[in-house]
């Protein structure tokens, strides 16, 4: 037994569901899911007043800003009342730095976690204990909705690292028997390694499989061209854009609905599939505008939310730098939640190596800004011009000093595979779409050119 990870997964187990409000959240959010609209509208009305007036008390950024734009915590009557503020953006947020975390929780308390986002631009968020709890909870509704039990196996295939970015003997997987989670190396996901893993899913008994899905995707096609079978209760995938052909291989591997869910370290938005297949925006999770894009297409929208439970680091109408298509149709689920026809953000190819290795988009930047923590990089991209070659293009912030770049390299080393040669470019600035995004990972080269696909 790994006491490490039982002693992790005690200390997970107390944080979500003990030391906060999960079970008078969850029994909550099993009610307000069937109320009406005007009754869901009531409860976002109050929960934004209660925001804005914490912003007002305790965030010296949005008392300034209030001030300046003559904004009082009554003034805010109506959900309409919300555009008396201004869109907040990404590089709004860098720039505010601390003075955009509330004064009322002692910063040593506060959650530290690292976002690199859509775009590549890492940033640092901070969370108060309350509001972990209170994640878990709007996460486990989702859950309810895929007849996942509280208590059910589930394996991951995410970010987590469980074994060296080198390591080609040994276990590349490691259970959790407390939160009962069988955590699969996404590190190292290759053919040769999806038979391991599915052998290893069967032993465990897994009901769910949670993951990016480029990687769920490429697990599924892999057992499906071994005639390999597992039957699940539920796949759930986020992060990265869920193809038509991804659903239909997941579904046919593993024979259930797949749940896809968005959300976002910030912690403004959440739009969760429900057992129908339709998209709903989370009303109870915070205020999400759909702002048309242009006036020829106004169901193609940005998302700007405002988040209502994580009162260490509020965020009002954030830009999360994503698209999505609005639907004007009810669902046959019968709750009163926005309905969104498609996700369209969060693309990028995906990385591949000589062996086989399969890395998708939100792993390379996992690996880069929240498990390596790099710091001080305004915007970067990870380009794939050779199977054996990364360049890395980044853009230094103000902080950014020559000694960084060891650290960056030992990452690299530290988290890619040893068979990738990585070279470091700073430029004035990372090449975009023709839609102004950047695609934080690039692939130059064909599936082909990959010696195992």
């Amino acid at each position: 037994m790994n006491y490490k990870v039982v002693a992790k997964g005690a200390a997970t187990l107390f944080v979500k569901r003990f030391a906060g409000p999960f079970w008078f959240r969850r029994k909550w959010l099993a009610k307000t899911q069937w109320l009406s609209l005007s009754e869901l509208q009531e409860i976002q009305l109050r929960l934004l007043k209660k925001l804005v007036r914490h912003c007002y008390n305790s965030v010296p950024f949005y008392r300034r800003l209030m001030d300046e734009r003559a904004i009082k915590a009554e003034s805010i009557k109506s959900l309409e009342d919300i555009k008396q503020f201004p869109i907040l953006t990404k590089q709004d947020v860098l720039k505010a730095g601390d003075s955009i975390i509330s004064t009322k929780y002692p910063k040593w308390i506060l959650h530290k976690a690292r976002t690199g986002g859509s775009t590549g631009t890492p940033m640092t968020v901070y969370r108060n204990l309350f509001s972990i709890g209170n994640e878990h909870a709007f996460v486990r509704r989702q859950w309810d909705w895929a007849r996942i039990g509280l208590w059910d196996t589930c394996a991951y295939l995410m970010s987590r690292v469980v074994a060296r970015a080198d390591q080609e003997k040994g276990p590349l997987y490691t259970y959790d028997p407390i939160m009962n989670e069988l955590i699969l190396s996404t590190h190292h996901l290759s053919i040769d390694t999806t038979k391991e893993y599915a052998h290893i899913m069967k032993k465990y008994q897994v009901k769910a499989l949670i993951g990016y899905p480029s990687a769920i995707g490429f697990l599924a096609k892999s057992c499906l061209d071994s005639s390999i079978r597992l039957n699940l209760k539920a796949v759930l995938t986020t992060s990265e854009l869920l193809t038509k052909s991804m659903r239909k291989a997941i579904e046919k591997a593993f024979g259930c609905k797949v749940f896809d869910f968005y959300g976002s370290a910030e912690r403004v938005c959440y739009i969760h599939t429900c057992e129908c297949g339709n998209y709903h925006i989370i009303p109870e999770y915070g205020l999400t505008e759909l702002i048309p894009i242009d006036e020829s297409d106004r169901n193609r929208c940005k998302v700007v939310s405002t988040g209502f439970w994580n009162m260490a680091m509020p965020l009002i109408r954030y830009d999360m730098g994503d698209v999505v298509v609005r639907s004007n149709t009810a669902c046959s689920c019968d709750r009163h939640f926005q309905v969104v026809e498609s996700i369209n953000g969060r693309e990028g190819d995906v990385i591949r190596t000589s062996s086989g290795k399969h890395m998708g988009v939100t792993l390379i930047i996992q690996i880069l800004y929240v498990i390596g923590g790099i710091e001080h990089i305004g915007e970067s991209q990870v380009i794939q011009d050779a199977i054996d070659h990364l360049t890395i293009e980044y853009v230094p912030t103000r902080e950014f000093e020559d000694s960084e770049l060891q650290r960056i390299k030992g990452v690299i080393t530290k988290y890619l595979p040893t068979e990738l040669k990585v070279d470091l470019r700073q430029v004035k600035a990372v090449k975009r779409t023709l839609s102004g995004k950047i695609k934080p990972v690039v692939s130059c080269i064909t599936p082909s050119e990959s010696s195992n696909d």
